[in-house]
């Protein structure tokens, strides 16, 4: 009886350290879970600095060099057995007036990806605005320029490509030599 007696007087005491040692431990980890939830909401109000997107480049090698910060690829799928329409801007697509200088090639082809030219040459027409004003200078019609195109980045989006040497005609007759050119371009609807 002594012995009933006894239990029963250490199990409110063991249930009452058992008690406290769990109140202890759910504040510990009530803690911690606030702290770790202001870290997130802390990460999603003040959002890590992620780099800007490529907006890709041309240069364009004649006697004063030809500089753009911007140039965007599109493939144009037409169908019905007709080559698809490759086109190179130095413009967003859809703008009502292109800012000078302006560049835009221009080439048909079987090939219905962008990522599927990386490495090959296709011939192109070729367009050039070099400032506001100027005559605009083009290939001529029957010789188009040769455009060789390399590597696609998936992750930025890009492509480049190499223009080859060539000699424009401006809307003068007058001839404009380019040394050839470089693009990096964003690949739209990628």
């Amino acid at each position: 009886m002594s012995a009933l007696v006894l239990c029963l007087v250490c199990v409110p005491a063991c249930s009452k350290e058992k008690l406290k040692e769990l109140a202890e431990t759910v504040q510990q980890e009530g803690e911690s879970l606030v702290k770790e939830s202001k870290k997130m909401t802390d990460a999603l109000v003040e959002p890590a600095e992620e780099p800007l997107p490529e907006t890709g480049k041309l240069l364009i090698k004649m006697d004063e060099p030809l500089e753009i910060d911007h140039a965007v690829v599109k493939m144009h799928v037409v169908g019905d057995g007709r080559k698809n329409s490759l086109q190179i801007t130095s413009y967003p697509p859809g703008v009502e007036h292109t800012p000078a200088p302006a560049v835009f090639l221009h080439a048909t082809t079987e090939v219905e990806t962008v990522a599927l030219l990386a490495g090959k040459s296709l011939p192109c027409n070729l367009f050039v605005e070099p400032r506001a004003g100027a005559p605009i200078a083009r290939s001529e019609i029957g010789h188009p320029v040769s455009v060789t195109f390399g590597s696609m980045n998936m992750q930025e989006k890009t492509i480049t490509a190499t223009i080859d040497t060539c000699t424009l005609i401006d809307s003068n007759d007058q001839p404009l030599a380019l040394a050839g050119g470089e693009i990096l371009a964003v690949v739209e609807g990628f």
